[in-house]
């Protein structure tokens, strides 16, 4: 951790990006050579720990592509061998991809801890303020941790700011642990946030609807019917109280309706991601890095064509390309991390797995198959009603950062990629390995 630490500590004041050579004052940045002493100061802060999220090792690129890479929904067609050990799931602990997933993510939780650290010594804020600000840091971190924990198993728990080198070595805390974390942070944030934001601001239902995610995903890891009601109800909450509506459709969500989104990463032209560029054939400007994979193309209903041409192109040259991020050129299209859709499935499957009410589990996946203009699902047992909210999340959230969760979440990775258990899990990076003399290697790696 000691490499990553060092950039830490130098980044510790500095958050978010600026370009020097423009001779502009960021607005979303801390020099070194200021605090985070004021409100102004911890606006900055606050955005440049979102803007975190923005990183090429975070939402900007590798956490996105890698949630469907490592599963059965994109394959690698580019050039970067380090995809290629990603789709084929055998990944060394030097692949560069996933040093870069884990970097982005301890980069945004110091950041987050900086300001959680210094926020009681600010006077200029009024205590709506100051929880507001607490809150958004708590969010980040718990999401922070969740990818972490999803992908790596445990990891070192940190929540002061990395401020010198005296206690860079840290082990690895246990799964329960860090869950446990995330659910404290998240259930403060959850109190402290308002009741709704701007877009790429966390809110209020943003805590809860990651709390949902984060309960069924610990059902499923211990099978305790209590995370799954818990599940239930921080989704339904969201459902009934959150005041958001779903999107006509699903191609309205990536054309500027953003009613159903929870919480997204925003991006603009100087905080840009190169989704649409790595999805894109060359023929279009793109460098087709990775495409559908054809288990993909021949998934969907015949009838599901709505959620398909939101989904998935066809170019001049007849190559299929993931088409929920269009803006090569620019590179701002948001990502969504949690849309009201994700509720209502949230729901249906955790009934579903609890033997649940039948007719309420296929009210849900209804909601979301009529969006798509489908029939309703004709699933009628517990078995089948499983597979149906399976099939309707990797459609719905085809390339949307979901797709391997979903998998190792309900243990089918290993039947459907035919993996064995241990590299369910990915890798600690080697440069985590031989700089923190204290964390140890995942099994198989």
């Amino acid at each position: 951790m000691k490499k990553i630490t060092y950039l830490l500590i130098a980044g510790a004041l500095l958050f978010g990006s600026c370009n020097d050579f423009l001779d502009i004052e960021p607005t979303d940045s801390i020099s070194d050579t200021e605090a985070i002493k004021d409100k102004t100061g911890v606006n900055r802060a606050i955005t440049g720990s979102y803007n975190a999220l923005q990183q090429t090792g975070s939402y900007g690129r590798y956490l996105v592509i890698v949630q469907d890479l490592a599963a059965d929904n994109l394959k690698w067609t580019g050039t970067t061998q380090d995809y290629g050990q990603i789709d084929n799931n055998q990944i060394p602990a030097e692949n560069v991809i996933i040093d870069g997933i884990w970097a982005s993510a301890y980069d945004c939780i110091n950041r987050v801890n900086n300001v959680i650290y210094r926020l009681p010594d600010i006077g200029d804020l009024t205590p709506d303020e100051r929880d507001s600000y607490d809150g958004e840091a708590l969010f980040l971190r718990g999401l922070c941790y969740f990818n972490l924990v999803e992908l790596f198993g445990g990891v070192p728990l940190k929540v002061q700011p990395t401020l010198d080198l005296s206690n860079i070595d840290q082990a690895r805390n246990t799964v329960d642990a860090v869950y446990d974390q995330i659910i404290e942070d998240l259930l403060d944030a959850e109190q402290k946030l308002p009741s709704s934001s701007s877009p790429g601001r966390a809110s209020a239902f943003s805590a809860t609807a990651l709390l949902a995610r984060v309960y069924l995903t610990r059902f499923h890891l211990g099978n305790d019917p209590s995370f799954a009601q818990l599940a239930i109800d921080k989704a339904t909450h969201v459902i009934n109280e959150g005041g958001h509506s779903l999107a006509a459709s699903l191609e309205d969500l990536f054309t500027g309706n953003d009613t159903e989104s929870l919480f997204e990463v925003v991006f603009d032209a100087q905080n840009r991601n190169v989704l649409a560029q790595y999805f894109y054939p060359r023929s279009l400007l793109g460098r087709y890095e990775v495409a559908p994979q054809q288990d993909l193309l021949d998934s969907w209903e015949i009838a599901d064509t709505f959620r398909l041409n939101a989904s998935i192109a066809i170019a001049p040259d007849l190559l299929p390309y993931g088409y929920k991020y269009r803006d090569v050129t620019a590179g701002t299209d948001r990502v969504y991390i949690l849309r009201l859709a994700e509720m209502y499935l949230i729901r249906a499957e955790a009934l579903a797995y609890t033997n649940g009410d039948i007719g309420s589990i296929q009210d849900d996946i209804n909601v979301i198959r009529n969006r798509a203009g489908l029939p309703p699902t004709e699933a009628a047992d517990y078995y089948a009603l499983k597979l149906a909210v399976q099939y309707e999340r990797r459609h719905e959230f085809a390339f949307e950062c979901q797709r391997w969760s979903d998998m190792v979440r309900t243990k089918t990775a290993t039947l459907i990629l035919g993996i064995d258990e241990k590299y369910t899990l990915f890798p600690i990076p080697l440069s985590e390995m031989q700089t923190n003399k204290k964390m140890s290697q995942n099994p198989g790696y």
